[in-house]
């Protein structure tokens, strides 16, 4: 009796772990069921018609043999733990694989429950899992096989009936998991990426601690239901760190993009799909990208919760500094945010730079704060750089910092190229000696403010704010362009004629789109004309007094937030608020130039290459004329054009029509006299 059921026992494991699949294993278990189903309501002949789907004499001892012996790895672990202990999924599973490896087994199936056409009914399961009564317990079963089934084969074919009549069947993903392939599920394939713990990973710099603090959340919650948030902005390095942290855990990743999720049709049935690939290859879950959109929470809370049922490895949500998803989610959470600023900038400059240019890491990391995945472009294209021949110095590395920023920082703002330098200031010793300073305090940001741990005492008002003021034409605009240009730094000029608007709220709006988008650019931004917008608070009598009020008032504090370089330029200082005063870091006061300030105007204006004769006298023309430095330019140029006409050599005959002329536009009473010797020019 012993000798006999050991060798029932062997013959079971053989059929079982024939060619070792999990889909031949299940298909074993398929022959075993309809067999044990149909013994006795079917003549023994049709048993030996389908010798490879039907099992005479078969025995329920055996089919709980086959139980207790159906071959355990990783893939049918995982298999079985979406099953749970619901008998009608795994039968309805064992028939379909029955059915894929045999073909006779579609007229066994008819023959066992008719209706099955060509796939398999929950009905024709629950009966072979034994229910032939459709009492209560059979429903309830059916109907919490009904969940399993959806989620691993997807949305039945209706039937004839009920929901127990809907035909199942397995499709190619499925079919090739229990083949024993590694297929992508075609429903994703394009837009997905699986990660394995042996892939290489891109280079990350200045995140030890992060990977280190999320690495150890994994390995903690290994087995549970878990999500991990992880925001920063895009190309911040998410994605990179998520991978570097799983590799320290041995953790399979299947990243997916959110923009993809959003995109699809039939969303619902993706993130069926994607949860399912991971419950069965024990991958863990990215979703990248997230943004703040109408459906976010709706999306990931539907996702949280699908993914809570059926698998055991943590969810990755990588989102956008904006997103909050904490309100919609069910699970035990973690979250990280990717380091920023200063410090976070000067250890990528320092890991993406060569050899050669490390050097420059700090003054660098002070005025281009990029993300890591723009920081790596930059080093990509230096390489380029250098490759062609060009020397690259901190000019041309933040040249090509601003060719991979986002285009998108052009809105109310136009891009200005400056044109000048510091050493073609004619300004005085005061004035040039704060440009120093100013230069200084943005290249030193990094040193003072992370160096000194001068950040937590200074949380707000770090912006470098220069107030430029005097009267027309006398070098605020040229300073503006040369201070830019010393720095390096792109120098946007904000419209102010698009700014300010007469619609409640407008401006302001307006105004942070400029700030947002330029903290994110590293540009300097110039308010020309800045009274336009911060004048003096009025008293408030009526609602236009009010609004215009609470317009100055927001634009100091987005002044006072903003981690960057502000420039304004006022004819009148007297019409600037004081409130703005107390929070503007240096003031730059111009006035008309005095007398050796406006020869070497004059003698700078003209270019090196600009044929000049002899006979000019800059001694007069700075001594009889106070005019400011835009006039003298207005001046030279037009005497440029007077020169090349009349022969192509610019003399003091020119100068003197120009100056003539210039003072005639502004409405200025002169003498022959003022011309003193060159009156007579200006009858010829």
């Amino acid at each position: 009796m012993a000798r006999k059921k050991a060798e029932k026992k062997e013959a079971v494991r053989e059929m079982l772990s024939s060619e070792g699949s999990v889909l031949r294993s299940l298909a074993a278990m398929g022959t075993f069921r309809l067999s044990l189903l149909l013994k006795d309501r079917l003549d023994p002949e049709i048993f030996k018609r389908y010798p490879r789907v039907l099992y005479d004499g078969v025995e329920p001892e055996e089919l709980a043999l086959g139980e207790e012996l159906l071959p355990v790895d990783e893939r049918s672990e995982r298999l079985l733990a979406c099953l749970g202990t619901n008998t009608v999924a795994l039968s309805l599973l064992e028939l379909l694989a029955l059915r894929m490896m045999e073909q006779q087994s579609a007229e066994v199936l008819e023959l066992a429950n008719p209706g099955n056409g060509t796939g398999v009914s929950l009905l024709t399961a629950a009966r072979a899992a034994g229910y032939t009564d459709m009492i209560d317990s059979a429903v309830a079963s059916m109907r919490e096989a009904a969940d399993v089934a959806r989620f691993l084969l997807g949305n039945p074919e209706e039937g004839t009936g009920g929901f127990h009549t809907a035909l199942y069947h397995l499709d190619e993903y499925l079919l090739a998991f229990l083949g024993g392939s590694t297929a992508t599920d075609r429903a994703f394939s394009e837009f997905a990426e699986k990660r394995n713990c042996v892939d290489a990973l891109p280079p990350l710099y200045g995140v030890d601690a992060e990977i280190k603090r999320l690495s150890k959340r994994i390995s903690e919650h290994m087995g549970e239901n878990f999500t991990l948030l992880i925001s920063g902005a895009r190309e911040s390095g998410r994605y990179s760190l998520t991978c570097a942290a799983a590799e320290e855990c041995g953790l399979p990743l299947l990243a997916v993009d959110f923009d993809y999720l959003c995109g699809t049709q039939e969303p619902k049935i993706v993130l069926q799909r994607l949860v399912r690939s991971c419950a069965l290859e024990g991958r863990a879950l990215v979703v990248r990208g997230i943004k703040r959109t109408k459906d976010t929470e709706f999306l990931i809370g539907r996702l949280e919760r699908l993914y809570r049922a059926y698998v055991t490895t943590p969810l990755f949500l990588l989102t956008e500094p904006d997103v909050k998803l904490i309100p919609a989610l069910l699970s035990e959470y973690f979250a990280l945010r990717i380091p920023t600023g200063a410090a976070a900038a000067l250890a990528l400059w320092k890991g993406y730079l060569p050899k050669k240019q490390k050097g420059l890491a700090e003054s660098l990391a002070s005025k281009m704060i990029l993300s890591a995945g723009q920081i790596r472009r930059v080093a990509l294209a230096m390489e380029t750089e250098a490759a062609a021949g060009e020397k690259v110095d901190e000019r041309l590395i933040c040249r090509l910092c601003y060719e991979v920023l986002d285009d998108g920082r052009y809105d109310n703002v136009k891009r200005v190229e400056p044109g000048f330098s510091l050493d073609d200031l004619k300004i005085d010793e005061r004035n040039r000696a704060i440009l120093n300073d100013i230069v200084k305090q943005v290249e030193l940001r990094h040193a003072v403010y992370d160096g000194w741990n001068l950040k937590k005492k200074y949380a707000y008002g770090r912006c470098v704010s220069v107030i430029l003021a005097g009267p027309p034409g006398t070098g605020k605009t040229m300073t503006v362009h040369a201070l830019a240009g010393q720095l390096g730094l792109e120098l946007y000029k904000v419209d102010l004629s698009q700014i300010v608007d007469k619609y409640i709220g407008e401006t302001e709006k307006r105004l942070e789109e400029v700030f947002t988008r330029a903290q994110k650019s590293n540009m300097v931004l110039f308010f020309d004309e800045a009274d336009a917008v911060m004048g003096k608070r009025s008293e408030v009598k009526d609602s236009k007094d009010k609004y215009a009020n609470t317009e100055i008032s927001f634009i100091l504090q987005r002044i006072e937030e903003y981690d960057g370089i502000v420039l304004l330029a006022t004819n009148n200082l007297q019409n600037i608020d004081q409130a703005f005063m107390r929070r503007i870091r240096y003031v730059l006061s111009f006035q008309l130039p005095d007398k050796e300030t406006r020869k070497g105007i004059w003698q700078s204006a003209f270019g090196k290459d600009v044929p000049l004769s002899k006979d000019i006298d800059y001694d007069f023309l700075a001594d009889k004329f106070e005019l400011s430095g835009g006039e003298i330019k207005n001046i030279v140029l037009n005497a440029c054009f007077y020169g090349a006409a009349d022969g192509g050599e610019v003399g003091m005959p020119h100068i003197m029509k120009a100056l003539y002329r210039e003072n005639t536009k502004l409405k200025r009473i002169a003498f022959d006299g003022d011309y003193g010797g060159y009156a007579y020019l200006l009858h010829d």
